[in-house]
């Protein structure tokens, strides 16, 4: 009878692709191992059976004559069965395999595979809840077929239910049997109830040769089976009516639960179907060439013709089918018909032949890119169904139904399985959807080769995931200007922003050009200073600018002498007085530091500038120090200087050729030959100090002498200049930030010095899609690369949130450059100090963002999109009404594990996968959840921010979806160490532990 195959188990069991990993507990004794019939018993969870069974296969005749051995495979049992039946174990016949098989019928297809690999013959079906009836039952089968070489026998059968043997028998009659008219009225029959018997099914004797096996269906698939040996004509059989064969149980829980289900019902209808088009397809003058569990194929000339059975194929696969099949050799382009209600194909033949073993892994690799591209899955892979054109690539023939659309899950399951047949040559059933007590990526990893081969698979699929070449530069220097310096001056006071001043106005002014040499002037002096706004700090002043040298920003320190001597010599030569010996002005400005430094410059020309200056670039193509050099041809012109923001865009004419305007001392280009050529100028001296600076005293003595400095040129650069008084402001790390970008507010327009108070705002963002970039020290060729991923969208109607936590300005300078097109609709963000990540979600989402319905998509900056419609599909979903948004990730070190989400009790299922990429919501959905959710012990979550965000926000989604079209996010990073896991493990305890929100 059917036997009972239910799990009951305490163990996680999920349905997907699993390895049968066939293994031998007990292996029988020698005199059996070479016995040509074995006795297959499989069983489930069936120990109160199992016994009787046991004892009737032992007596068999063959058995003690060494000619069969009795091989039982357990299919997952957890009922301990074995303690039963132990000293029956111990018989020498006995061999004892264990399987992951999932149902009846995998499980006696699992030990035709298995006794297909021994030196038996003949496999003589025993389920574990019947008894075989006598002591020749199988011996009386097995001399038949052998003396006729035939392919099976088939035996009779009584019946016995509730312990008591009925009177009803069911007689295996060759006159029936083996007439195809009238075995099809028979199955016809009792298909459709109108018999008292069934088909002996159970009763079978088969050859190893034969390669049929059980469909894997819910119920009659032993007659499914058996019909298909007794009708195909490739098959030849034996029919033995005495002595019975089996005793078969009519009290089997599958076979009173199949009863009571209308699939027991449905599957013998179709069966009587089915077996009734295999009898007339023979009969018609076509070739026949084969049937299955969706129809049967002839050959009509040089055509080919598939006729589906009634319920096989719908009318709307059919259209589905019509658009989606690619014009090229991966499947066979067919031509559909439709007559009385039943759909059929004709395509050309092709004559192909069978499948080489082993397939190279290139030929195999180009299949499944055809099929990925085509957007289609083939989820009956087997071997049939796979043949080969003359050009060695390959064909997949079985159009219908199993042809299904693209998603992860399916483009790894035909991956998988073909991989296994074509490859590794394993059987078709070897590596199949079944329950398992293992996960599905666990048993594909099993697949030697197989997560190299799918890695490089969905990589060659999607060539955009690949980084530059390690040392590809990003950006190409035009150079370095052998010709020019930039000196960069600091005093004590300056102290606690040194690094971050310098490195930003280093890495604003570095492109397209770099200077011959980035000189820090510090001033050592201590004070009281020109209009003082704290204490200065020279020990920090000079450790600061000693990092900046570590760190390669700056090429070298100066610091200028305090010997009365270097003074005198210095002011000397510029001023031609050699008694003044104080390094100030009068007015407590710095003076000899900074004209000694001059001194210091061995390149003509020298970019000098206050260290506490904000610079700015609209277009980092604009080569500033050409302009500006271009200007200083005029030999009357000793210095230019450096824009400030404007008005316009538009290039302004230098201006100042009258001399009116002083060389600009804050930020401005010197031309240090000419000025040192028109040296000594004059400077008036009180109490041994100089009234003016340097560059007042160039100013007057240019008036004297027609030179000038000059302002103006194109305002794609330039530079803003915080006042004492605004340098302790709390916002002007972001403003720093922002006139790096070349962003400033209407107020700011033409102003010199810094409008502390005017509109200093990152841009908003209102779009209906914005993705969200958040990253620390992402690498460049990552951040490109996911860049480049959003420029690949065909649907380009999306804004950009990008923040950069703290990384400094030596590392993410070239993000405005990086963004290139995309910079326009793109707010970044770039912190100077280390915010964390819920804080930046909550800028990002809550602040930044304004608009309630626009679906925020997560990008991490190490991370890119693998599709071009990804935008297009977040779009359509949120048009029908979705609040969350999810499509398939795919990690590189995890290439075999999926990511489905499921939205219910997701904090009992570990996050229900509800935290994995690719993640969209709406802005409105974040800003709903509370902020309570987000901490831990009144602090935000450090960590684990993807099951801190998402899971409150699954709770809460009204219309979630999960779009799986393959995949479309590539998620790559390391490993985290174990002290991380720990932590993290230590959250998501807290995670889970919170209450459950509700819509």
């Amino acid at each position: 009878m059917h036997q009972e195959h239910s799990h009951q188990d305490k163990r996680s069991l999920t349905v997907g692709l699993a390895l049968r990993q066939l293994t031998m507990i007990k292996e029988c004794g020698l005199h059996y191992k070479n016995a040509p019939v074995i006795i297959g018993i499989n069983l489930c969870n069936q120990a109160e059976f199992i016994t009787q069974a046991l004892n009737s296969a032992l007596s068999q005749s063959l058995v003690t004559k060494n000619s069969a051995q009795i091989v039982i495979l357990d299919d997952q049992s957890t009922d301990n069965w074995q303690a039963r039946c132990k000293t029956l174990l111990d018989h020498p016949s006995v061999t004892i395999l264990t399987a992951f098989c999932g149902s009846p019928a995998r499980a006696r297809n699992q030990l035709l595979d298995y006794a297909s690999t021994t030196s038996a013959h003949w496999v003589a079906r025993l389920d574990a809840d019947d008894v075989l009836d006598n002591a020749r039952s199988v011996e009386s089968l097995w001399l038949k077929a052998e003396a006729s070489n035939a392919d099976f026998a088939i035996g009779s059968n009584r019946l016995k239910q509730d312990g008591h043997i009925l009177s009803v028998t069911n007689i295996a009659t060759p006159e029936v049997l083996l007439d195809p008219i009238k075995l099809t009225e028979f199955i016809g029959a009792f298909c459709h109830g109108q018999s008292d018997n069934e088909l002996p099914s159970c009763n079978l004797l088969l050859n190893t040769r034969v390669i049929e096996r059980y469909p894997n269906i819910r119920s009659a698939e032993d007659h499914w089976l058996v019909a298909r040996l007794l009708l195909l004509p490739e098959y030849k059989g034996e029919i033995v009516s005495a002595p019975y064969y089996c005793v078969y149980t009519l009290d089997g829980a599958d076979t009173i639960n199949n009863k009571q289900k209308a699939i027991w019902t449905e599957q013998r209808h179709r069966l009587a179907v089915a077996a009734k088009q295999w009898m007339q397809a023979q009969a018609l003058p076509f070739h026949y060439l084969g049937s299955g569990q969706e129809g049967v194929v002839v050959q009509k000339g040089n055509k080919i013709e598939k006729s589906f059975y009634p319920w096989a194929i719908d009318d709307e696969h059919v259209r589905w089918l019509k658009q989606a099949l690619p014009n090229n050799n991966i499947v066979p382009q067919v031509c559909w018909h439709k007559q009385n209600g039943q759909w059929s194909y004709s395509t050309p033949n092709l004559y192909t032949t069978e499948m080489q073993l082993p397939a190279s892994a290139i030929i195999v690799g180009q299949f499944l890119q055809g099929m990925y591209a085509a957007g289609i899955c083939g989820l009956n892979i087997k071997r049939d169904n796979i043949r080969q054109m003359k050009d060695g690539s390959l064909h997949y023939i079985d159009v219908g139904s199993d042809i299904q659309p693209l998603t992860a899950s399916k483009f790894l399951d035909m991956s998988a399985r073909l991989y296994a047949i074509a490859i590794l040559q394993l059987p078709d059933e070897e590596l199949v959807r079944r329950t398992s007590s293992s996960s599905q990526d666990q048993s594909l990893s099993q697949l030697k080769g197989f997560a190299d081969f799918y890695l490089a698979l969905i990589e060659a699929l999607h060539p955009n995931v690949a980084l530059n070449k390690p040392g590809m530069p990003i950006f190409t220097h035009v150079g370095v200007d052998q010709e020019t310096t930039l000196l960069i001056k600091a005093c004590a006071q300056d102290a606690d922003v040194l690094f971050t001043q310098v490195s930003h106005i280093v890495t604003q002014l570095n492109y397209p050009n770099k200077f011959k040499q980035v000189l820090l002037l510090l001033d050592s002096y201590q004070g009281p200073f020109l209009r003082q706004y704290q204490q200065g700090d020279f020990n920090q002043l000079l450790t600061s600018a000693n990092e900046l040298v570590n760190n390669g920003i700056v090429n070298g320190l100066l610091i200028a002498p305090t010997s009365s001597d270097v003074i005198t010599v210095t002011y000397n030569q510029w001023f031609g007085a050699p008694t003044v010996t104080q390094s100030h002005t009068v007015s407590q400005a710095p003076l000899f530091s900074q004209i000694w430094a001059f001194n210091q410059v061995t390149t003509r020309y020298v970019l000098q500038c206050d260290c506490d200056v904000l610079v700015g670039r609209k277009d980092w193509q604009h080569d500033y120090i050409a302009d500006m050099k271009a200007e200083l041809i005029d030999p009357n012109v000793i210095s230019v200087g450096f824009n400030i923001p404007k008005s316009t865009n538009a290039f302004l004419p230098y201006f100042g050729q009258d001399g009116q305007f002083a060389p600009e001392v804050r930020m401005g280009l010197l031309d240090l030959v000419k000025i040192k050529q028109t040296l000594p100028i004059s400077n008036p001296i009180i109490n041994d100090k100089y009234t003016l600076t340097w560059h007042r005293a160039l100013q007057a003595h240019q008036n004297k002498m027609g030179l000038s400095s000059l302002r103006g040129g194109n305002p794609a650069s330039f530079y803003i200049h915080p006042r004492n008084e605004d340098k302790q402001l709390s916002t002007l790390e972001q403003i720093r930030d922002l006139v790096a970008q070349g962003r400033y507010p209407v107020a700011q327009e033409e102003q010199f010095d810094l409008i502390p108070h005017a509109d200093w705002c990152y841009p908003r963002r209102t779009e209906s899609v914005i993705f969200l970039l958040k990253g620390r020290l992402t690498a460049v060729d990552k951040l490109e690369r996911c860049l480049q991923s959003l420029r690949m969208q065909s649907n380009q109607s999306f804004g950009i949130v990008l923040i950069d936590d703290a990384s400094g300005a030596s590392h993410n300078w070239c993000y405005p450059m990086l963004l290139d097109k995309l910079r326009d609709r793109t707010t970044l963000i770039r912190h100077q100090n280390n915010q964390g990540r819920l804080p930046n979600f909550i800028q990002a989402i809550s602040d930044v963002c304004v608009n309630d319905d626009s679906i925020i998509v997560i990008l991490d900056q190490d991370d890119c999109l693998m599709r071009h419609d990804v935008v297009k599909h977040i779009v359509d979903a949120a048009k029908q009404g979705a609040d969350l948004i999810q499509m398939p990730m795919f990690r590189p070190n995890k290439p075999l594990k999926l990511y489905q989400p499921s939205y219910s009790d997701i904090r009992q299922k570990g996050g229900g996968n509800v935290w994995a990429h690719q993640r969209a919501f709406k802005k409105s959905l974040f800003d709903s959840v509370p902020h309570a959710y987000f901490k831990e012990d009144q602090k935000w979550i450090p960590s684990v921010t993807d099951y801190a965000t998402m899971l409150p926000m699954a709770e809460l989604a009204k219309a979630p979806v999960f779009i799986d079209i393959g995949y479309s996010y590539f998620h790559q990073r390391a490993e985290y160490p174990q002290e991380v896991k720990a932590e993290q493990s230590r959250f998501l305890k807290a995670i889970f532990a919170k209450e459950a929100l509700s819509p």
